[in-house]
C-alpha cells in the first residue's frame, strides 16, 4: 500500500527551487569557467542575474499560497530527538525519528536556507555593484564563489543520500511512499497520519 507523504504544492515547492538553483549553478560555473570580463560572458550574466528572481519569488509565492507551511514548520523546530539521530548516525545504530522529517533533513533546510540568503544577498551587491565600495565588492565575489562552493557539495550529498533512499525520491516525484518503508523509517509520522485520517473519517459517519 502506498500513502500521500508530500502534496502538489510541497513538490513544486521544492522543484521549483531545485530547477532554478541547479541552473544558477551552471550559469554561475560557466561565467567563472570563462571570465571575459570581471562578470563574466554577457549572456551568462543575464541568464544567471535574472534566475536568480524567480529563484526567490517562485518558491515564496507557493509558499504563501500553498499548504506547504506545516512542512515548513516542522522543518524549522529542533528537539532532542533530532541532536539523537545524529548520535545514531555516528554510531551507525538504526536511527529514529519522531516526525515527518529526520535531522538531517532538517540540517539540510537550514544549511539550504542560509547559503539562499547569503547567495542572494553577495550577489544583489555585485549586480548593483555601482552602489557599493570597490573593496566590499570584491569581498562580495569571494563570499558569493565560496557559498556556491558550498552548495555545491550540499546539493551532491542531498542527491547521494536521495540516491540511497529511492523511496524517498518516489515519495517527492509523486507524492506517494510505500507503507512499509514509512512505518521503518518515520514510524511516527505514519501514526499521526493514520489518527489524522480515523479523525477525518468519524466526521463523515
Amino acid at each position: 500500500m502506498r500513502i500521500l507523504r508530500f502534496d502538489i504544492s510541497s513538490r513544486l515547492l521544492h522543484w521549483s527551487h531545485a530547477v532554478f538553483f541547479i541552473w544558477l549553478l551552471i550559469t554561475g560555473i560557466g561565467m567563472f569557467l570563462t571570465p571575459k570580463s570581471l562578470l563574466g560572458n554577457p549572456l551568462l550574466k543575464m541568464a544567471h542575474v535574472y534566475a536568480s528572481l524567480p529563484f526567490i519569488s517562485v518558491p515564496i509565492l507557493i509558499y504563501i499560497l500553498s499548504s506547504t507551511r506545516d512542512d515548513i514548520s516542522e522543518l524549522k523546530s529542533w528537539a532532542g530527538e533530532d541532536l539523537k539521530w545524529f548520535i545514531e548516525i555516528l554510531k551507525n545504530n538504526k536511527t529514529h525519528v519522531t516526525g515527518k522529517f529526520s535531522g538531517g533533513q532538517k540540517t539540510n533546510f537550514f544549511l539550504t536556507l542560509l547559503l539562499i540568503i547569503g547567495l542572494s544577498s553577495s550577489g544583489f551587491i555585485i549586480w548593483m555593484k555601482s552602489m557599493f565600495s570597490v573593496s566590499f565588492i570584491e569581498f562580495s565575489f569571494i563570499v558569493h564563489d565560496f557559498l556556491a562552493e558550498i552548495a555545491i557539495l550540499l546539493l551532491a550529498g542531498h542527491i547521494i543520500f536521495t540516491l540511497f533512499n529511492i523511496e524517498s525520491l518516489k515519495g517527492i516525484i509523486n507524492g506517494e511512499v510505500n507503507s512499509e518503508w514509512a512505518e521503518k523509517h518515520y514510524p511516527a509520522w505514519v501514526c499521526g497520519k493514520i489518527e489524522v485520517n480515523k479523525n477525518d473519517a468519524k466526521r463523515y459517519i
